[in-house]
């Protein structure tokens, strides 16, 4: 595809985009959980229990069936951006060992040796979202997807940014790795909402089937893979690590 044809291509996957992205993989919502809070792409070489971070929420919806998460995209809270999964909940509302059921079953030895800090918890709490019916009886603003930057390079697009994270929705003629950005309405009489995402086309679909990109520091090559081996310390602390999450839609929840 040239440029165009890629933009063209974007503009169409994300015409159905409205601010929900539904996970296909609960081990890579389970990383990407872990890692989307605090700063700096090193965010999950701080779980090898030197951060601060003691605990995560992620709240499971029983009405719904599903576990989720906000981000804030914009300026208010009618600009979040949800990202969730439809599963069972795991019995306990605690998980605050790394033999807990919902770790030993989504992460390796090594990760759970390495990726929880000691004293860590992640809380689950059983909670019937309701802020999407009352933001319902508000005008909410027609969303327009936009692309602020199409990268050529996915090595390029991780160091340029630091990515922790990277979302990837399939497609049978190329995939998209993107991000999400802010959102912002062009002035507060707008009936419109514009969402910015950075976008790269993996013509190749070579990146789908694997859950980790790493690259050493100051250099630029990938190595894809499912998880994160045996390494030591000193080769983590030498890495950065970017969580593949594969998006299955983006239906509303």
């Amino acid at each position: 595809m040239n440029i165009e044809e890629k933009f063209d291509f974007v503009k169409e996957k994300f015409k159905s985009f409205s601010n929900y992205l539904e996970i296909s993989n609960f081990r890579q919502f389970l990383l990407l959980i872990l890692n989307i809070e605090g700063d700096g792409a090193e965010a999950i070489m701080r779980q090898l229990g030197m951060g601060s971070k003691t605990k995560t929420i992620l709240p499971y919806d029983p009405y719904k069936k599903s576990y989720y998460t906000k981000v804030i995209s914009g300026l208010s809270m009618k600009n979040q951006l949800k990202i969730y999964i439809k599963s069972k909940k795991v019995n306990e509302s605690l998980q605050n060992k790394s033999d807990s059921k919902i770790f030993t079953e989504n992460l390796s030895d090594f990760e759970r040796k390495n990726l929880l800090p000691n004293k860590f918890s992640l809380i689950i709490p059983s909670i019937v979202d309701s802020l999407d019916e009352n933001l319902g009886h508000i005008k909410n603003k027609e969303i327009t997807p936009v692309i602020e930057s199409l990268f050529v390079d996915l090595a390029e697009f991780i160091a340029s940014q630091n990515l922790k994270f990277i979302f990837l929705l399939e497609d049978d003629t190329a995939d998209i790795l993107f991000t999400v950005n802010m959102s912002i309405a062009p002035d507060i009489n707008s009936p419109k909402q514009i969402q910015y995402f950075d976008i790269y086309i993996d013509e190749n679909k070579k990146i789908r089937n694997h859950t980790f990109i790493r690259m050493k520091k100051g250099e630029m090559d990938m190595e894809f893979m499912d998880e994160i081996k045996d390494y030591n310390h000193s080769e983590i602390f030498k890495s950065h690590f970017t969580i593949v999450v594969k998006i299955k839609s983006f239906n509303l929840l």
